[in-house]
C-alpha cells in the first residue's frame, strides 16, 4: 500500500527586519525589558498556591522520569527571577510509553512553558517553567508600568506604534510618578496598594466622570491623609 503524505511549508521567506529591529531595542543593555523588570522586580512578590502545588507535582513527576530514563534533574524555587523551574538532562530525548506520554500531558497542563535544547555535552535538556510568584499590584497598575516604561524610549515606542502622552498630560503624568515615589520613601504604605486604593474609589464613583488629572487629585488627597495618620500614630 502506497504511503499517505501530507507536506506543507509555512516558513516565511522574507524576513521581518521591523521585528527584528524591536526585538533588538527591546532587549538590548538598559532597554525596555531590562528597565521594565526592575520595576516589576521592585514589586513585593507573593507565591501563588496553584502554581505552588504544580510545581511540586511536576517535581515528583520529573524525579520519577529522570529515575526510570537514568537523567539528573535539577528543580529550583528561584527568587531572583521570580519563577520555578525544573532542568532534566537526558542521552535521548524522547518519550515512549503511556507513563512518559501522561508526563508530557501533566507538563502541558500545569506549566506555563517548557523546550528542549542540545546543550555542548550532546545531552538534551528539557526545561520546565512555572511562574510560581505573582506581583502585588493590579492589571491596571502593571499596564500603567508597561506605558511608563515604554514611553522612556521614544524609538521603541514608535516602533510599536503607542501613541505618546499629549504634552498637556506629561506634567500630570510626572507628577503621579513623584506622588507614587512618596508612598515609598516616605510612608508605610507602598506604591501599589496606594494605586489600587484610588482605583477602587473610582469604581465606587460609577456616576463620577474621573480623568487623569482627578486620580492625580485623589492620589495627592491620599498621601496628605497618610502622612497625617503616620504622623499622629508617632
Amino acid at each position: 500500500m502506497k504511503n499517505e503524505v501530507f507536506e506543507r511549508n509555512y516558513e516565511s521567506t522574507e524576513k521581518d527586519e521591523l521585528a527584528s529591529e524591536i526585538f533588538t531595542r527591546a532587549y538590548a543593555p538598559g532597554g525596555f525589558m531590562e528597565t521594565y523588570k526592575k520595576k516589576m522586580d521592585a514589586i513585593p512578590k507573593v507565591i501563588v498556591p496553584e502554581d505552588k502545588a504544580n510545581y511540586e507535582c511536576l517535581l515528583e513527576r520529573c524525579d520519577a522520569f529522570a529515575r526510570r530514563h537514568e537523567a539528573r534533574m535539577q528543580g529550583v524555587v528561584d527568587y531572583e527571577h521570580w519563577d520555578a523551574h525544573i532542568d532534566i538532562y537526558l542521552g535521548l530525548a524522547e518519550f515512549d510509553d503511556p507513563e512518559d506520554m501522561s508526563f508530557l500531558k501533566d507538563i502541558g497542563e500545569k506549566a506555563h512553558y517548557c523546550f528542549i535544547t542540545l546543550e555542548e555535552d550532546g545531552t538534551y535538556r528539557l526545561h520546565i517553567m512555572i511562574n510560581y510568584f505573582q506581583e502585588i499590584m493590579s492589571d491596571e497598575y502593571n499596564g500603567y508600568l508597561q506605558y511608563e516604561t515604554l514611553l522612556e524610549d521614544e524609538s521603541l515606542a514608535d516602533m510599536l506604534d503607542v501613541p505618546m502622552i499629549p504634552p498637556e498630560y506629561e506634567s500630570v503624568i510626572q507628577l503621579m510618578g513623584e506622588i507614587l515615589d512618596r508612598f515609598d520613601n516616605e510612608t508605610k504604605v507602598d506604591r501599589t496598594t496606594a494605586f489600587k486604593a484610588v482605583l477602587r474609589q473610582i469604581r465606587e464613583r460609577e456616576d463620577e466622570d474621573i480623568d487623569i488629572y482627578g486620580m492625580a487629585a485623589m492620589l495627592s488627597a491620599l498621601l496628605e491623609k497618610v502622612l497625617e495618620e503616620e504622623k499622629e500614630t508617632q
